[in-house]
């Protein structure tokens, strides 16, 4: 019986507007697998194009989409592609457990108005993240990022930030030099009822209320679902940010071991900044 409850409750959340970008699915929308795949291969190409060019060699990504395929295939060699798809898997996987761990959760997915409650998730995490490469323990590091990704990318869905005009990361998410999340919605449309922003879906219990609807972009068909693709694009901005802050903490090898998995890929970066290192 268990089993068969929990089987609908996956579906659900597969398929519907939960809590943020949809988890998978998500036809011609972007869902966190996507945000989260999309990032990753962007950042992890910055690291490989500074590489090569430290190392006075050429660096060239092939033409169409950039994908784990094609990035191995510039970065390291083409049977490394295998590996660096499973470590995206592993922290894209952790992304999307958030839903199924924190359904009801406020905080994990800035719904209820729970911003300071998520960006202490999300500084938490980071420093979590941190610890656990500087200790060497990568899969704790991987799973790790995959749970603040999912929370970080869920504000882009479920604030107004994309409303009020912006489409750059809100940067103080990520710093804990920072004492507040800052200015995100004027003082009335928090507090006033009237003007309260419900996040919308299926789960919001204030959706019903006026003002009715929500203000979710988690897909093109949500209540707010013009606004879909900036969110979704913003989202893969943050998502990088946040990775090149772990890379600036962590330094590129132990970052590309967080974010590249193991195997080839890894060996292969780390024998060409070894060789660099040897040579200057």
């Amino acid at each position: 019986m268990m089993s068969s409850v929990l089987a609908v409750v996956s579906l659900l959340l597969l398929q519907t507007e939960v809590q943020g970008f949809l988890v998978l699915f998500s036809g011609s929308s972007m869902d966190h697998l996507k945000i989260t795949r999309e990032a990753i291969l962007q950042t992890t190409a910055k690291v490989c194009k500074q590489l090569a060019s430290v190392e006075g060699r050429d660096f060239t990504l092939p033409p169409g989409p950039l994908t784990a395929e094609s990035l191995a295939l510039a970065c390291f060699s083409s049977g490394s592609a295998k590996s660096f798809q499973s470590a995206i898997s592993d922290v894209t996987w952790r992304n999307a457990r958030v839903d199924f761990r924190h359904l009801f959760n406020g905080e994990y997915h800035f719904d209820g108005e729970r911003f300071v409650e998520g960006r202490k998730l999300i500084i938490d995490g980071m420093s979590s993240v941190k610890a656990s490469i500087k200790q060497g323990n990568i899969e704790a590091a991987r799973q790790k990022l995959g749970d603040i990704l999912h929370t970080l990318q869920d504000f882009y869905s479920h604030s107004n930030w994309i409303e009020l005009g912006n489409r750059f990361p809100h940067s103080n998410l990520i710093r804990s030099d920072v004492s507040n999340i800052g200015p995100v919605a004027g003082i009335a449309r928090v507090w006033s009822w009237v003007w309260k922003c419900s996040h919308g879906g299926s789960f919001d219990q204030t959706s019903g209320k006026e003002p009715m609807g929500g203000i979710n972009k988690d897909s093109l068909k949500s209540n707010h679902g013009n606004w879909h693709t900036a969110a979704a694009e913003v989202a893969v901005a943050a998502t990088s940010q946040l990775l090149e802050d772990i890379r600036g903490a962590a330094g590129d090898t132990d970052f590309l071991r967080c974010t590249s998995a193991t195997l080839k890929v890894l060996n292969d970066i780390i024998t060409a900044i070894d060789k660099y290192s040897c040579l200057h």
